[in-house]
């Protein structure tokens, strides 16, 4: 009982450290770009697959396969495959002199445009960046990510009828607060996804 409430609040450090995604994303088109296009009208239903590239503002997300489907609201759908799916996307500025990102892959992700959530199933992995260095981590089965609350809930694996354990890794704290903030990160791995893949006119 005290490792799983360890767990829960490794997991929910993490979710605080990851502040949600640059807002003004969510007013920018959705754009996607493939090698194959197969669509259905009526269904509302397309398959996007070879090099699927998603884009809206800042958020990206590269995988093998994508299926759009679009409700009668409007609303889109993306599940992307790939081996694995990588997903970025920059958030809201907070620290002047620190560019910070998230950073996500799994082998499955889904984007439910109406609530704003991406999950990431199986060998799920997110993560925040700060100039580039990966500060903190956390990973599991499936995670579930909210882009708007940065809110995110990890699962591990089940395993012959037993949930295995989910990981985080959190940057220790800085030890002065003025020259963090006026300074580049030292420390982390690099980020995952770090350059753009965005096609230019």
């Amino acid at each position: 009982m005290q490792i799983r409430h360890l767990l829960i609040g490794l997991a929910a450090a993490c979710a605080a450290a990851l502040a949600q995604a640059e807002s003004a994303d969510r007013n920018k088109p959705i754009e996607i770009v493939a090698n194959h296009f197969d669509g259905d009208e009526i269904k509302q239903v397309a398959i996007y697959t070879g090099n699927v590239e998603v884009h809206q503002g800042t958020m990206e997300i590269l995988g093998n396969k994508l299926q759009l489907v679009i409700s009668p609201e409007g609303y889109r759908t993306l599940t992307v495959w790939g081996n694995p799916v990588r997903m970025k996307e920059r958030r809201d500025p907070k620290t002047k002199g620190i560019d910070e990102w998230v950073h996500a892959s799994s082998l499955v992700a889904v984007y439910e445009e109406q609530k704003d959530i991406v999950t990431l199933i199986d060998v799920a992995k997110l993560a925040r960046s700060e100039n580039g260095l990966v500060k903190d981590s956390t990973e599991g089965d499936k995670i579930i990510y909210n882009l708007r609350t940065a809110r995110s809930y990890v699962e591990g694996k089940v395993v012959e009828g037993k949930r295995s354990r989910v990981s985080t890794v959190l940057a220790p704290r800085p030890k002065n607060k003025q020259s963090s903030e006026a300074q580049a990160p030292k420390s982390g791995a690099r980020a995952p996804l770090s350059g753009s893949t965005r096609l230019e006119p």
